[in-house]
């Protein structure tokens, strides 16, 4: 059993670094609250790593683990919106900002905003979050027959295996050659 300091942090994203944070200072005495914008903790743990590469069951045990600790985790909360800075500052000693994992980055390009184009960030959001990577999917992802994934990070690889395992005909495009490809050589 940890010895409470009297001492309460707000965290705030829910994502790899608020969970490392929320359990090393949980574990140092400190009271800590999550908050999280979307409906289920993990951050891109959970809305933007594949199922195939990280299942969503470690996640939740590890987010569990830190409930027993005495971490409070609320879903649903946009700070900003809901709440504020200034009003988590009137009720936490301390505040931690772990939010997101970055923003996807555009080309600049003309007919890069148009209908049916998707960041791989949100098509991996929308895969993991609305569970269409599972046969029985009620909210199946509507992304057509054919997709290109432009890039050749980790992510695009994620992005396009998860779009094939949806049936889609995804193709990799990367502007540069194949040994030049950033992603790890067993993803490609």
């Amino acid at each position: 059993v940890v010895k409470k300091n009297g001492k309460t942090v707000a965290i705030v994203g829910s994502g790899p670094a608020g969970l490392t944070c929320a359990g090393d200072i949980a574990k140092a005495g400190y009271d800590v609250t999550i908050y999280e914008v979307l409906h289920k903790a993990g951050g891109v743990l959970t809305y933007g790593i594949p199922e195939f590469r990280l299942p969503k069951e470690i996640v939740k045990k590890e987010v569990a683990t830190l409930e027993k600790l005495g971490v409070k985790v609320l879903t649903d909360v946009p700070i900003g919106n809901a709440l504020t800075i200034d009003d988590l500052r009137k009720e936490y000693d301390a505040i931690f900002l772990g939010t997101s994992a970055g923003l996807p980055k555009f080309m600049g390009i003309e007919g890069e905003d148009a209908n049916g184009v998707f960041s791989a960030n949100e098509i991996l959001t929308r895969i993991n979050l609305m569970g269409a990577y599972k046969p029985d999917c009620k909210t199946p992802v509507k992304v057509g027959k054919t997709a290109y994934v432009i890039g050749g990070g980790n992510v695009a690889m994620d992005a396009v295996r998860s779009l094939k395992r949806l049936g889609v005909d995804a193709h990799i495009m990367y502007r540069r050659s194949l040994e030049e490809l950033p992603a790890r050589k067993m993803e490609v």
